[in-house]
């Protein structure tokens, strides 16, 4: 399946359901030279377009009158991302048997993978027999309740994807045009103690990236904490240093679907935590998180 959403050319209509609503998308997804292009448009009126072309993906977005810019990793995709089952992520999730079944007379194969703790969701994905692109995912809750579901309702495999095809159907004329590359850029820290920490991570998820981050509308960079358990992703973010009457203001808990954010007060810090987990594990990642221990005080040179 992952091989096939990395090699394979393909068009279709899908809809996206999370947190009990649901929008139907078109998509052109082209891989050439290894590199992706990718167009979504929504289908639910009002004109919104998703285009990815190289590294910059831009949003058009009608409604609004404004066009948003980012730059992006060229090889990835707009689609949810999808698992890589290894050793690491099976002391977590349980495979289950595969079972074959029929999704829009396709012949496919159900894989199932079931979370062994509360502090993650499970995974269920329908893989087409012919083609082996996934034709139907879901992640669901400890309870069996399904919290995000993207399924397609046509789709079909091209060799090519003429470059036309990715080109805006919308008149940006007149738009406001907002363009967030220069202010989002990663700064990797060499040096661990030199960036935020945790003491003690959930169960399987290991800090997979350490960086100072730039965000649109702040002056100061933030640390960048990722951790992932091969599956589920989570980023940290810790902003600067606030009084102590902020705490209650900046303490919010935020689920959509599957997608989590936790914004809470720890160490003086605004901190706030994004991923596809349950709220219960957002919370615990913030309490075990670590201040960034100051650099150690020159020392003079030996005689």
């Amino acid at each position: 399946m992952n091989r096939a959403l990395a090699e394979k050319s393909y068009e279709g209509t899908f809809f996206h359901e999370r947190g009990g609503v649901s929008e139907f998308f078109r998509i052109h997804h082209r891989v050439r030279n290894g590199e992706v292009a990718e167009r979504l448009v929504s289908l639910d009126g009002s004109g919104r377009e998703f285009i990815r072309l190289g590294d910059e993906l831009r949003f058009v977005l009608p409604d609004q009158r404004t066009v948003l810019i980012e730059r992006r990793p060229r090889n990835s995709g707009l689609l949810p991302s999808f698992p890589r089952f290894d050793g690491h992520t099976a002391s977590f999730y349980r495979l289950e048997p595969l079972k074959l079944a029929r999704v829009n007379e396709h012949d496919v194969g159900l894989v199932t993978l079931a979370p062994l703790d509360p502090h993650r969701y499970g995974f269920r994905v329908w893989i087409d027999s012919r083609s082996k692109l996934p034709l139907k995912s879901e992640l669901y809750d400890r309870r069996g309740q399904v919290l995000e579901r993207v399924a397609f309702a046509k789709i079909r495999v091209l060799r090519d994807i003429p470059t036309s095809a990715f080109a805006s159907e919308v008149s940006i004329e007149g738009f406001r045009r907002i363009e967030s590359d220069r202010g989002g850029r990663l700064h990797t820290i060499e040096k661990i103690a030199s960036v935020w920490s945790l003491r003690t991570a959930p169960r399987g998820f290991r800090v997979t990236q350490r960086a100072w981050q730039t965000l649109p509308g702040l002056d100061e960079p933030v640390s960048h904490l990722v951790l992932s358990d091969g599956l589920a992703s989570v980023s940290v973010f810790i902003g600067a240093r606030l009084p102590l009457k902020y705490a209650k203001e900046i303490a919010v808990e935020r689920q959509i679907g599957a997608s989590t954010a936790y914004s809470t007060f720890a160490h003086g810090h605004h901190v706030v935590v994004v991923g596809e987990v349950p709220v219960q594990t957002a919370k615990l990642i913030a309490s075990e998180l670590s201040p960034a221990k100051p650099e150690p005080p020159a020392q003079p040179p030996t005689p």
